[in-house]
């Protein structure tokens, strides 16, 4: 069935296995492979104190004798007043807030939101007037209504992603993905 959906020459079942036997061991020796070296790399993470240049990248290719491993680059650390962040961080806020009051929260760092989106849903953008309708209402309400996101019952906390200036020299500011702890 699988050789008439994708459009490849059908064969028995002998030539299938044969095809098959070459394959399945293949797979196996890169998984096991794989799983080795996270298992590593674990191992590192578990044990802690341990600085960027203990772990590794790694590398290889079981059809050519590769095996190639690097120290991994730290994240780049990007920089507004007298905050820094990096792209593996995240804003926490506690609150059931509304989208005036999250604007304001960001007001209060020096940053200038003019879009704000959760998913593929734009949720706020300053350049739409209708937009302003949404400021008093609550951002997980929004994200319920604009998005068509149901939120669980078990689940305590929405992301959305921000996008703002720096209120001085307006000069767009990439910010970590912001938390709202409603729950």
């Amino acid at each position: 069935m699988r050789a008439r959906n994708y459009s490849i020459p059908e064969v028995d079942k002998l030539k299938a296995k044969f095809i098959a036997g070459r394959i399945i061991p293949a797979i196996a020796t890169a998984t096991a492979m794989a799983t080795g070296l996270v298992c590593l790399e674990l191992y590192k993470v578990l044990a802690g104190g341990h600085k960027v240049e203990d772990y590794r990248n790694t590398f290889a290719n079981l059809a050519l004798p590769l095996f190639s491993m690097a120290e991994p680059v730290p994240p780049n650390v990007m920089k507004h007043q007298d905050r820094s962040w990096t792209i593996w961080d995240r804003w926490i806020v506690k609150g059931d807030l509304t989208l005036r009051e999250l604007l304001g929260w960001l007001k209060d760092k020096g940053l200038n939101a003019y879009s704000i989106s959760s998913g593929t849903s734009l949720l706020y953008n300053s350049m739409f007037s209708r937009h302003n309708n949404r400021m008093d209402r609550k951002v997980v309400d929004l994200i319920k209504e604009v998005a068509k996101v149901e939120v669980p019952l078990y689940r305590r906390h929405v992301d959305v992603v921000v996008a703002c200036e720096d209120d001085k020299d307006g000069e767009d500011v990439d910010i970590p993905l912001v938390s709202i702890y409603f729950r």
